[in-house]
């Protein structure tokens, strides 16, 4: 089954994922806030909408990629947005990070026009989105994905499935799972001016956390990036922010405390303060070792 699709959201992430579908299915519809994202693109022989709505009028299969909850129920639900232009059968694929309750009211909203959307967040940055290699944590069940047609599709932007079985599902999991990868980087930072301190050097306190039980997955992966004190963005800090107050609300709406999530809130937010907003996300390593340095003399 191949579907006629469309790409709306050509940021850091969704740039390279939209010009992975056009490559291999060789058409696509795009359409971008900012103009000028689209003109790369184009030149591959992408088709530019004006709006989302005319984009809607055109796709079978609309892939969303966009900042947060706020753009993704505008760009659905709003004025000239998907649904207002939709037909029965079509399927919107939102690849964004939102809250589970946004995406379960987007899912019946789009249910009332006979429309399918399906939230699946991804993660792998923008690295594994121009691989194709990012891990997709999906809203649906296996079978609801293979019986519409979608996985040839999702296999052009990513090669790790975990299939979450409940529209909303899929955004919960990704936010709990950077809500882990967020506020494990703060106790990296901590950790590390902790060996500021005591003269450890930058090398050993790598070769030793990295290949012991304090090792997580984000400590190597911001190695090169804070020894070389390199701030160009993979993940920046003002999207870590949504993503953890998109957390903070998880929380509030299961009435569980969460005091970590707290912690990692307010470095952060002082990171953003300090003008880090647009600074990759270990910047707010930076940020914890600068706030005690370390006087060898």
């Amino acid at each position: 089954m191949q579907y006629k699709p469309g790409f709306i959201g050509l940021g850091n992430m969704g740039e390279p994922m939209a010009e992975n579908i056009l490559k291999k299915f060789g058409e696509l519809v795009v359409f971008n806030r900012t103009r000028a994202r689209c003109e790369a693109i184009a030149a591959m022989g992408a088709e530019v909408a004006e709006s989302a709505g005319g984009l809607a009028g055109k796709c079978d299969l609309i892939f969303l990629s966009l900042p947060g909850p706020k753009e993704v129920t505008a760009v659905v639900a709003g004025p000239d947005g998907l649904l207002e232009h939709s037909h029965p059968g079509q399927i919107i694929v939102d690849f964004s990070t939102v809250a589970p309750l946004d995406s379960r009211n987007m899912a019946e909203a789009a249910e009332k026009k006979g429309v399918t959307y399906i939230d699946v967040p991804v993660s792998g940055g923008g690295v594994g989105a121009a691989k194709g290699a990012l891990t997709l944590m999906i809203g649906a069940a296996e079978e609801e994905i293979r019986d519409a047609g979608l996985l040839p599709y999702l296999e052009t932007v990513g090669n790790t499935f975990h299939y979450m079985n409940g529209r909303g599902h899929g955004s919960a999991i990704k936010i709990i799972n950077n809500y882990m990868s967020f506020t494990a980087q703060v106790i990296n930072g901590e950790a590390l001016l902790m060996a500021d301190h005591l003269g450890i050097s930058m090398d050993d306190f790598y070769k030793v956390t990295t290949t012991s039980s304090g090792n997580n997955m984000i400590l190597g992966a911001k190695m090169n990036k804070v020894k070389t004190g390199d701030l160009k963005p993979g993940f920046v800090i003002d999207l870590v922010m949504k993503d953890l107050e998109l957390a903070r609300q998880l929380c509030q709406d299961c009435q569980i405390s969460n005091f970590t999530l707290n912690t990692g809130i307010q470095f952060y937010r002082l990171a953003q303060q300090l003008g880090y907003g647009q600074c990759d996300s270990s910047g707010v390593i930076k940020v914890i070792r600068e706030l005690e340095p370390a006087h060898n003399d």
